[in-house]
């Protein structure tokens, strides 16, 4: 991503708008419990992205000038849709614990903690180990986009509708950086293919697992992508990462992913998936 490609993100980087948010109808409507426990993960995830921070500004990243320029507009815009989404959880008469962030924080799994260790040394080792944050930053990005929309789509509150329209733009954004990193480095560097290919597909795990628990990963999973439209977009995920050179064939999402479903993932025959597409 060019110089001015940046300069023209940052320009455009905040934090998400919510002064116009219908609160009232948030409070007359409220959300449902199902919907409460996705956005409880969600925010639990946003807020806690100074975590994964540490690990992406480790070795060579923290010596790339576009990197960080873009680091520090991603943790900023990241805390802020955790904070927005606590504000529209309050607005529909849900509670936000007080001393959830040191929950949280202090719960962060040990394979995540392992990982990061594995992480650090790698990114001092070899330059070419931005690859794999990169490629791993973009899927995680693109989902997130997805589990937004998918949200939006359903939920009968209008705040929680327009901010996770809102939430999942900036993720778009989000993901056009990272993705953009990825294939630059993946293209030029075998060893970047290498090494991007093996984390993900034998590390790769849905964000936010080990940071707000894989039981609410789970009851996202199933409310927002068991139905065949919501499901596509997992797929069209694969489908951008699979054209990154290294990824041919990648398929961790959908399999992740799909091992939530009681049923396993939907189908294109059943109901309403033409309709959708």
């Amino acid at each position: 991503m060019a110089d001015f490609q940046i300069d023209e993100l940052i320009d455009r980087s905040g934090a998400v708008r919510t002064d116009d948010l219908d609160f009232e109808a948030a409070a007359r409507i409220g959300v449902t419990d199902a919907e409460a426990r996705v956005l409880r993960y969600m925010a639990d995830t946003e807020t806690h992205t100074i975590i994964y921070m540490k690990d992406l500004l480790a070795g060579h990243s923290a010596r790339d000038p576009e990197i960080t320029a873009f680091l520090s507009v991603w943790v900023y815009e990241e805390l802020w849709h955790g904070r927005a989404i606590d504000r529209v959880l309050v607005a529909s008469g849900r509670e936000v614990p007080t001393e959830r962030s040191r929950e949280i924080t202090v719960g962060r799994s040990i394979r995540e903690g392992l990982e990061a260790l594995v992480s650090h040394a790698a990114a001092n080792l070899t330059p070419h180990f931005i690859a794999v944050h990169m490629a791993w930053g973009a899927l995680n990005e693109f989902t997130a986009a997805a589990s937004y929309n998918a949200l939006a789509r359903t939920t009968e509150n209008p705040a929680v509708a327009t901010l996770c329209r809102r939430i999942a733009q900036q993720e778009r954004k989000h993901f056009a950086f990272y993705y953009g990193q990825a294939r630059k480095r993946m293209e030029a560097s075998r060893v970047a293919r290498g090494l991007a290919r093996f984390a993900m597909m034998n590390l790769w795990d849905p964000v936010g697992d080990g940071v707000a628990g894989h039981d609410n990963l789970a009851h996202t999973a199933r409310t927002l992508f068991a139905e065949p439209w919501a499901w596509r977009e997992l797929e069209r995920a694969e489908e951008r990462m699979q054209q990154l050179p290294g990824l041919e064939g990648f398929d961790r999402l959908t399999l992740k992913i799909g091992a939530l479903l009681p049923g396993g993932p939907p189908t294109a025959a059943e109901p309403g998936y033409a309709a959708a597409h």
